[in-house]
């Protein structure tokens, strides 16, 4: 290890989710020069054949390559719990998929130069987000009728079963395989889910994923928000 590497604190392990193409060369190139980052490339192909086993702490994958349902469905069911930054976000729209990744950290606008991905990185590991003002904005009207925080899962009414399927709601497991790993019939999962949506106020999946997941990502803490480059406090009283 370097002598500022042993300076500057632990490593950063990264897994950039991509081809081995003239981008994915030049990311890991341009997140190499910060001797904190330790940078692996993988195909979502080689994700596949095998979980990484390495404990990452950022996932950076490209907006693009975040559509394909393969990779989607990687990044909330394989590793739900590791810290996610898509970059290459077109800034026109906030109609994404990204949104429906419960662990999305941060965001990078297609035009964003390539110098605030470590900055982005850096405030994901210190526990903020780097999310441009329309994203936070959309993240703020979506989750405002679902505002729930775990505390009041947790003391909520929900049995113990319902909890179990809740997170596996979550994770983006359907009614087949929930009813797989818990070894019940497809049909008494279907009973906990109605149950469980009465219990949450919610009316259909997606409502108690979005209820669910972002808030269970914030960790209960109100993280820093970088916002165009300034930074603001997240604060979540006002989802309220």
């Amino acid at each position: 290890m370097s002598d500022e590497t042993s300076k500057s604190g632990k490593e950063t392990r990264i897994l950039l989710i991509g081809e081995y193409c003239i981008q994915s060369q030049f990311i890991q190139r341009e997140l190499e020069k910060n001797h904190r980052f330790k940078t692996t490339r993988k195909s979502i192909r080689q994700l596949q054949a095998s979980t990484p086993s390495v404990p990452y702490s950022v996932i950076i994958v490209a907006n693009q390559l975040l559509t394909e349902r393969d990779c989607f469905d990687f990044i909330v069911k394989q590793v739900p719990d590791i810290d996610v930054i898509v970059y290459d976000v077109p800034s026109d729209t906030t109609d994404l998929m990204l949104f429906y990744c419960p662990n999305l950290k941060g965001v990078l606008h297609e035009n964003t130069s390539i110098d605030y991905l470590s900055r982005c990185i850096e405030a994901v590991e210190s526990g903020d987000f780097w999310l441009p003002r329309k994203v936070m904005a959309k993240m703020l009207l979506d989750y405002k009728p679902y505002a729930l925080s775990l505390q009041e899962v947790n003391n909520s009414s929900l049995t113990k079963r319902e909890k179990q399927i809740l997170e596996q709601l979550v994770k983006g497991m359907s009614n087949l395989e929930i009813a797989e790993m818990l070894f019940v019939a497809e049909s008494t999962v279907k009973t906990h889910i109605y149950k469980l949506y009465k219990k949450l106020n919610v009316c259909c999946r997606k409502e108690a994923i979005q209820k669910f997941s972002h808030l269970r990502s914030n960790k209960l803490t109100a993280p820093m928000t970088h916002v165009n480059g300034q930074v603001s406090r997240f604060d979540k009283t006002q989802l309220n």
